[in-house]
Parts: structure tokens; sequence; C-alpha cells
């Protein structure tokens, strides 16, 4: 049971790490945004919804649905909570301070331009529509692990609360990627 709470306690924190929108962000209405996550190729994907509405008296609701399928032994080890805890578990270490320091500046991040961080770089690729909100693009290498990339993407106007894109490809195959597919303005 103490294994359990601790590594609840991990995923929350994780998951919150890769936050890039504080609710005070999000405009009056109903924002909803809709996320697709799978593992390695033939792994079934699950979604996650999250809707944010802020009421005129400065009350927000939120509301987060998460829908998987798969086996009792998939379901167990891969979450959507847990998507950064996953990323970081795969064996690629991101240092989630910097690239909160990169979220918060990512409006002065050039494409082309490399960045370095604590045990790697970063590099701005283009910028590019997901889901119909503008990114940022880029990827994340590790100076200890030469044959990972992580792709990740910055939304550049809209309030996103996750990343929009998480992509984990290892020796050229696919680890993990999770993506925003769905966001719908007020």
């Amino acid at each position: 049971m103490k294994k359990l709470l601790w590594f609840w306690a991990l995923v929350v924190y994780t998951s919150l790490a890769w936050a890039q929108a504080s609710l005070s962000d999000f405009p009056l209405g109903l924002t909803v945004m809709k996320w697709t996550a799978r593992g390695a190729e033939g792994t079934l994907p699950q979604e996650l919804i999250f809707a944010v509405e802020v009421k005129p008296d400065g009350i927000y609701r939120t509301e987060l649905t998460v829908r998987s399928e798969g086996t009792a032994a998939e379901l167990g080890a891969f979450g959507f909570l847990g998507s950064a805890l996953f990323v970081q578990a795969f064996g690629t270490t991101v240092d989630l301070g910097a690239l909160q320091v990169l979220i918060r500046r990512k409006e002065a991040l050039t494409p082309g331009e490399r960045y370095s961080l604590p045990g790697g770089t970063f590099q701005a690729l283009r910028r590019e529509e997901i889901a119909g909100v503008l990114c940022l693009v880029g990827e994340y290498r590790s100076a200890d692990r030469p044959n990972t990339v992580v792709e990740l993407a910055f939304a550049l106007q809209d309030p996103v609360f996750f990343l929009p894109l998480v992509r984990v490809v290892d020796s050229g195959k696919l680890a993990f990627e999770m993506q925003l597919v769905s966001y719908t303005r007020p």
C-alpha cells in the first residue's frame, strides 16, 4: 500500500510539472481539450479529456475524463496521469525544471536554434498547428541517451493545460506518444 501511495504522489507531481498553462490563463466560457496517448506500436490508445469552464463570477469548473482500453497489464503499467512518469521511467531523463523555463519563454524561442539544458539540448524545429493550436515543435536529446529523441510541442497562443505533443522515439521505434487531437474554444 505504501508503494502505491508513493507511486501516485510521484505521478501527480510529474503530471503537474508538464502543465504549461494555469487556470487563470483560460478565457470566460468552456474550453475543452482532448489528447490521445499510446505506448509502443500495437498498444491501444487512451484518451484524456480536460475541460475548463470559467464563469463570470471568477469561479472555475474543471472536468477530467480518462478513457482506457487494454489488458490488465497494459492498463496497470500505462496511464495518462503517469505519462510524464512513463517518459522518465523509460530512461529518458528530462529535467522538468528546465522544460518549465522553456515553456515560460516559449514565445522567445526561435525555430532553428538549439538551447542547452541540464543533461541535454532542445532544438526548436518549426511552428505548426496541432488540433488548431499554433505550437512550437522541437526535440529534446539527452546527453546520456543519444538514440532517444523526445519531440515536444509548446502552445504559443491558446492556453493548453498539458503539452500538445510528447513523442518518445528510441532507436527509431516509437516508445510513447501523447498528442492533442481536439481543442474547442468558448
